[in-house]
């Protein structure tokens, strides 16, 4: 999964994952500085998160069908590769878009820095005056595909959906442990 980290020259750090608000935060806040981590290289280890540091997260399904529908309409769109290969990306924590270990990522962060959590229904108040529409990011210009989120679960079929809100359910544990302020527990 990649993280997109932004800095802004009035000291506002902001840390979120794709399909998070990253095109909204490149496109419409003016960063001074954009980093980019990914969560399974280890090399690339996140530095300098503080107390005033947030962190995006999102729905956890509708983060997951979001993801989907991008990786799977991409990959139609461009005659990339076979939509089950993408899935089982998704299911062994190796896709681009969602990791079903992110909030255990966050959580070993937090634990050691208590940084704050902004769902990103919410993340548009960090920058008064800047208006989000969502109609922006809807992908309007792939041709190839119209998937729905709906089309996007059918299409992934319910054995393989229901793997997944599996890894979902065990995951989203730590982003309660983080909202209970429960440390130490990794």
């Amino acid at each position: 999964m990649v993280l997109k980290r932004f800095t802004y020259e009035s000291g506002l750090d902001i840390i979120t994952p794709l399909k998070c608000g990253t095109r909204w935060l490149q496109q419409e806040t003016n960063p001074l500085l954009m980093e980019e981590y990914n969560t399974m290289n280890f090399m690339s280890k996140l530095v300098g998160i503080t107390n005033k540091t947030y962190w995006v997260y999102r729905d956890n399904r509708e983060h997951l069908v979001s993801a989907l529908r991008t990786e799977i309409r991409s990959s139609i769109e461009f005659n990339e590769e076979n939509i089950e290969l993408i899935i089982d990306r998704f299911i062994n924590g190796t896709a681009t878009h969602w990791s079903p270990e992110l909030y255990r990522y966050m959580y070993s962060y937090w634990n050691r820095t208590e940084f704050n959590l902004v769902h990103l229904k919410d993340l548009s108040n960090l920058f008064p005056g800047v208006q989000y529409s969502s109609n922006n990011y809807d992908m309007n210009n792939y041709n190839k595909t119209k998937h729905t989120k709906e089309d996007t679960i059918k299409l992934v079929g319910s054995i393989k959906m229901n793997e997944l809100y599996k890894l979902l359910d065990k995951d989203i544990i730590w982003l309660d442990k983080m909202f209970k302020k429960e440390h130490n527990l990794i």
